[in-house]
């Protein structure tokens, strides 16, 4: 194993040198140039003497570039000129030497206090790290009489992570009485513990980073997941897949911007990470808006066993910031000092309305993937030490040759034999910093062994808010089955009657979405062409423009960013209300909503108050790509609630109640009702009293059958069922208005009474909502029926787009009628 020395520090001027050559080598012999002509910095502590030399550098670098001279050269690019061109790159060369010796500045200016935490808290990480694999080689936690060793990661060789966080807006002074936190927000992924315990190390933040691992009852995640985090410190619980944080951050960052409260979000993602679209979407997002976020690449040269080059073809991550018209840098990611300094000038720049930057901190992971992969990693099961373990002469798929040169580079023992030799520490201070942390983890080790697991029937608490927990019935014990059911409808609730002279559906949508806004100033749009001039693909919010234009706010073309910025948003106390401009659309966005926006209250109690409002449906000749009924994809997803409104009156009603709840609502809206004149309502002026979600609403009292559907069907049902009533069959016609929650006393009380029951959709039949209520009913209203449930749907292809075939895709209200008498003559 090579030995870890100190390294004398570079002189400014040899270090603004490797810089430039990094970032602009064809500029290094101006800078030399230059430099040969200035008086250099010999220590890099000095931050007046390096602001003086940063000022005569910037000054001679403005003069050398006037005197360049683009005379005579044509337009590189339509509507740029040449000297445009070489004005752009002037600043930019600029601006780049200018931040390099800011950061130079900010790491002289480091005290003597911040850099004996940051030597803390690396040695803290590690110590961590150290437990949570004696967890998982050991047997100190059993469940049912064997050892459970949970699952987890570490950070070894990242340690030096911590000090991401030095000058953030951290600590105690930014947590309100109430708990709430008003500082900035960090997301660390997988090898980030040290920027987590940067924001809380205090003994019960090293706890429940134990815990989690341990699975055991109480915070963070209450045994419900494995990963970290500490929300109401500044610390954004870690999710899987990896990018899920950045676009969540993403959400706060334009939260932060909106509430102008100078606060910044830091998002860490490995250099594999970065090979996620959610990623690019979220940095983009960022850059576009000039949203308050730092951006950081690890890379520690492997993404569990997938090299660099198998990730990307850029010489170096940081090169990816051009793309997005942002500045990048690569710096060393075991140096302490120069990661301080590059955080804080980067969320300084953020904080005053630059926008972000990206960092690609260079290192290498010294351990497997996770706790499982050592032995493959490595070559061999290490044991926990304070010093890199050995590579096996065989059977380790870790580059050995990347390995060794990492090895001579442990941010620990480099950092403190500098601080050593700068008199910051005592010589063997190292040793009694390793026993304190060592002291401090085993007591919090200790608490995590003796602790409960959670109750068992906690595994069904704290999917929605304020609803009961979840709990499996057994529908055949006599005690259920047998209970008297009464067998009456509900409630005739017809609504207001229908109106040619009344409101469109889609100008209801627009008159709750103007309700909202006008409510709470917490409420904004965020979608595809929704704001500008433009107002919607289908013009809704245009009335809304001149009234609430900063607050429609366009996204990019990406709906992934569109869904993360309302989870993140609404984590920050907004009130979102995306936008799908087409809810087949939504795919491109899925893992937002259902391993994000669902998961989030369940894992570890988050409040995510947002509304995507999700425009659908066929009987418009749109072909398989703007025609789809997605409502089932979300239906099997705990923590989402669906709403699917019919009329006027319940869209603008029930928009009120999905946007005060709060959980994530999905509020799909048909297209063909959008303007359909037959179901025109004359809505009153004032916003109506919400419609709480999961009420069914029984749109006609029948007793021969039922006939149960949503959305643009009810109105088909209606229809049917007046063609039934002139042959004498009394139909009942139960709109459902909300899937999930679903009304699921109204659907068995109207199969009780009615005794056959036609379930009737636009969605495909197989795997849509009909199959579920029919096994809802079938098992708890059986002995009620005197007939099969049937379900009618379209048929089990992709919606075609020519006028015949979508009508024979479609259900038509003949079948539906047919089925019907089928039915009540069976």
């Amino acid at each position: 194993m090579r030995k870890t020395l100190p390294v004398a520090a570079p002189r400014i001027a040899a270090k603004l040198t490797a810089f430039v050559l990094e970032r602009y080598p064809f500029a290094v012999a101006l800078v030399q140039d230059l430099l040969d002509k200035s008086e250099d910095v010999s220590t890099r502590r000095d931050a007046a003497a390096i602001d003086a030399f940063r000022a005569d550098f910037l000054t001679r670098l403005d003069q050398s570039l006037s005197r360049v001279r683009i005379e005579g050269i044509p337009d590189p690019t339509p509507q740029v000129s040449a000297s445009e061109r070489f004005d752009q790159a002037r600043r930019e060369l600029r601006e780049a030497c200018d931040s390099f010796l800011a950061r130079q500045v900010l790491v002289a200016t480091l005290s003597r206090e911040e850099r004996r935490e940051i030597l803390r808290g690396m040695v803290l990480t590690r110590a961590v790290d150290n437990r949570l694999k004696q967890f998982f080689t050991g047997s100190e936690v059993m469940f049912d009489g064997a050892p459970f060793q949970g699952k987890g990661f570490r950070s070894l060789g990242q340690e030096a992570i911590y000090a991401s966080a030095v000058r953030l807006r951290r600590g105690p002074d930014y947590r309100q009485a109430d708990g709430t936190w008003r500082g900035d927000v960090v997301g660390p992924i997988i090898r980030d513990l040290g920027a987590a315990l940067a924001m809380r190390s205090d003994g019960e933040a090293i706890r429940m980073v134990l815990n989690a691992q341990m699975g055991k009852d109480g915070p963070p995640m209450r045994g419900k997941d494995l990963h970290t985090g500490d929300f109401a410190w500044g610390v954004l619980p870690a999710s899987a897949p990896l990018a899920i944080s950045t676009l969540t951050l993403t959400g706060m960052a334009m939260a932060f911007a909106r509430d102008r409260s100078s606060r910044v979000v830091v998002s860490f993602i490995g250099e594999g990470g970065a090979s996620l679209g959610e990623w690019h979407e979220a940095i983009n997002l960022c850059a576009a808006r000039r949203l308050p976020a730092v951006f950081c690449i690890e890379n520690n040269q492997t993404a569990l066993s997938t090299p660099v080059s198998a990730q990307s073809a850029v010489r170096v991550f940081a090169d990816k910031a051009a793309a997005y018209g942002i500045p990048g840098l690569t710096i060393d990611g075991t140096d302490p000092d120069e990661i301080a300094a590059a955080f804080a000038w980067a969320s300084d720049r953020a904080r005053a309305g630059l926008g972000p930057a990206l960092i690609e901190l260079v290192a290498m992971r010294m351990c497997g993937h996770a706790h499982h992969d050592d032995m493959l990693y490595l070559g061999k099961e290490p044991s926990t030490s304070w010093d890199y373990p050995a590579l096996a002469e065989q059977g380790a798929y870790a580059d050995r040759e990347l390995y060794e040169f990492w090895s001579g580079r442990d941010p620990i023992k480099t950092y403190a034999a500098r601080l050593e030799e700068e008199g910051v520490i005592a010589p063997g201070e190292l040793q009694r910093i390793q026993a304190d942390a060592s002291d401090s983890v085993e007591t919090a080790a200790r608490q995590v062994i003796a602790s409960s697991w959670p109750p068992p029937e906690s595994a069904g608490h704290g999917v929605h808010g304020g609803e009961p927990p979840r709990r499996r019935i057994e529908v055949l014990d006599p005690a259920i089955r047998l209970r008297e059911n009464p067998d009456r409808l509900p409630p005739l609730d017809p609504g207001l009657p229908f109106d040619r002279e009344g409101r469109t559906f889609l100008e209801a949508i627009a008159l709750g979405v103007g309700d909202a806004l006008r409510a709470d100033s917490r409420v904004f749009v965020f979608g595809e062409d929704v704001g500008g001039k433009y107002g919607n693909a289908f013009l809704l919010l245009r009335p809304l423009l001149a009234e609430f234009g900063d607050r429609i706010i366009d996204s990019p073309l990406a709906e992934g960013a569109v869904l993360g910025v309302c989870v993140g948003a609404a984590l920050a106390g907004q009130r979102p209300i995306g936008e799908m401009q087409f809810n087949d659309f939504v795919a491109t966005g899925f893992n937002q909503l259902v391993n994000n926006a669902a998961k989030i209250r369940y894992r570890w109690g988050g409040s995510v108050p947002m509304v995507v409002r999700m425009p659908w449906g066929g009987l418009r000749h749109a072909g398989p790509y703007h025609s789809q009924n997605t409502e089932p994809w979300f239906y099997r997803t705990p923590g989402l609630r669906i709403v699917v409104p019919s009329t006027p009156e319940d869209a603008r009603a029930l928009l009120a109640a999905a946007v005060s709840d709060p959980d994530p609502v999905l509020f799909y809206e048909h297209i063909a009702l959008y303007r359909d004149p037959r179901i025109k309502q004359a809505l009153p002026a004032a916003p109506p009293a919400p419609v709480p979600l999961g009420r069914a609403a029984l749109r006609r009292a029948g007793n021969d059958i039922a006939l149960i559907s949503y959305g643009a069907y009810v109105h088909v049902a209606l229809r049917v069922a007046a063609t039934l009533a002139r042959d004498g069959i009394d139909a009942s016609v139960l709109d459902l208005r909300s899937l999930a929650p679903l009304d699921k006393d109204a659907v068995l009380a109207v199969a009780r009474h009615c005794n056959r029951v036609l379930i009737v959709h636009e969605d495909s039949r197989t795997g849509g909502i009909g199959e579920s209520l029919a096994a809802i009913i079938q098992e708890e209203a059986f002995e009620s029926l005197d007939a099969p449930v049937r379900i009618i749907g379209a048929l089990d292809t992709p919606v075609p787009y020519s006028p015949p075939l979508e009508e024979f895709f479609l259900p038509s209200e003949e079948e539906i009628a047919r089925a019907a008498r089928l039915l009540v003559d069976y």
